[in-house]
C-alpha cells in the first residue's frame, strides 16, 4: 500500500470512530440524569389580599392595557384551500 492509501485509512478510521463515539454518548444516557432525581414542581401560592390595589386596578383598566390574541376559531379554515389568506 502506498502511503497516500495509509492516510486515508486512518482518517476514515479517525471519522468512524468520532461517530461512534458520538452516536453512543447520544444514545445511552448518563446514570445520574435529571430523570433518576425526579420531578420538581414548584406550588403556587394564593396572593395575599395586600396585594397593591394600584396595580390591580391598571391591570384592569382595558384603556391601559390591551389583550393582542386573537381569539381562534377553527371551524372556518376546514375545508379551506388558502389556508393562510394566499
Amino acid at each position: 500500500m502506498k502511503t497516500k492509501d495509509i492516510v486515508i485509512m486512518v482518517v476514515a478510521a479517525l471519522i468512524f470512530l468520532v461517530a461512534g463515539y458520538l452516536a453512543y454518548t447520544q444514545l445511552v444516557p448518563k446514570s445520574s440524569s435529571a430523570a433518576s432525581q425526579g420531578v420538581q414542581v414548584e406550588v403556587v401560592g394564593s396572593i395575599a389580599p395586600g396585594f397593591d390595589s394600584g396595580a390591580l386596578s391598571t391591570l384592569q383598566d382595558s384603556s391601559k392595557v390591551h389583550n393582542y390574541a386573537v381569539p381562534l376559531d377553527l371551524t372556518t379554515g376546514l375545508g379551506n384551500q388558502a389556508i393562510f389568506g394566499h
